[in-house]
């Protein structure tokens, strides 16, 4: 296989910093895209290259000589509309348009589960559900080899290692840790899962057993 050379948008939230961490452990060469210098310490220390960027602006720059690319950005529960619009959708497209136009081999976006059914989801999250499925839709049109995470209910507990699939069918949503949905996402690059939309929860299935992240075993319990 080519050299993997990874960008990680979002690098400094919550999530990202947990993927940061497992692409170190996996001894996979990333650059951390960071909005202050301030963050600069925290990543280098993990052996990251790290390039600043806005992502209200053009950020093409991070993108030189890299293969895959992380989107592990998201706009905060407090941020607004125009937020959402601007990190959960804007945003997005314009990595999908960097991606296509550096040859980038693979693109993974964490989405949410919410986005199979915006209309079904509560009045707070209703926008941020449409933001997000109208991202995945053009990711999905880009022609970029793309791994879409779609998460349940995200928890700040500690990773188990395991999963389930599931879909705008499933319930109930056990959540799922954030450390897991890292694992996963570094998974996919590792499988380099191309075109698939995957929604995922809390489960008992280990990921390490996953060859593709559609396991005829985990499927049938949400049929």
């Amino acid at each position: 296989m080519n050299a993997i050379k990874v960008l990680l948008i979002g690098a400094h939230g919550r999530t990202g910093r947990l993927i940061a961490r497992r692409l170190h452990d996996e001894a996979l060469p990333f650059r951390a895209m960071l909005r202050r210098s301030a963050h600069k310490s925290e990543f280098s220390a993990m052996g990251a290259e790290i390039v600043l960027g806005d992502l209200n602006y053009d950020f093409s720059h991070a993108f030189d000589d890299i293969t895959h690319v992380i989107y592990a950005a998201g706009s905060s529960d407090n941020e607004g509309i125009q937020e959402e619009r601007a990190i959960d959708r804007d945003a997005v497209m314009r990595t999908a348009d960097y991606a296509k136009r550096r040859r980038v081999r693979q693109i993974v976006t964490i989405s949410a589960l919410s986005a199979y059914y915006p209309e079904r989801a509560g009045f707070a999250l209703r926008h941020y559900a449409r933001m997000k499925r109208e991202a995945d839709a053009y990711v999905t049109r880009r022609g970029v080899p793309y791994a879409i995470l779609r998460p349940g209910p995200l928890s700040d507990d500690a990773p188990r290692g395991t999963i389930a699939l599931a879909d705008e069918r499933t319930h109930p949503l056990a959540k799922i840790s954030r450390g897991d949905i890292a694992h996963l996402t570094v998974r996919c690059i590792a499988l380099t899962i191309g075109n698939q939309v995957i929604g995922v929860i809390g489960g008992d299935v280990p990921i390490e057993t996953f060859n593709s992240l559609q396991p005829a075993d985990t499927r049938r319990r949400f049929q």
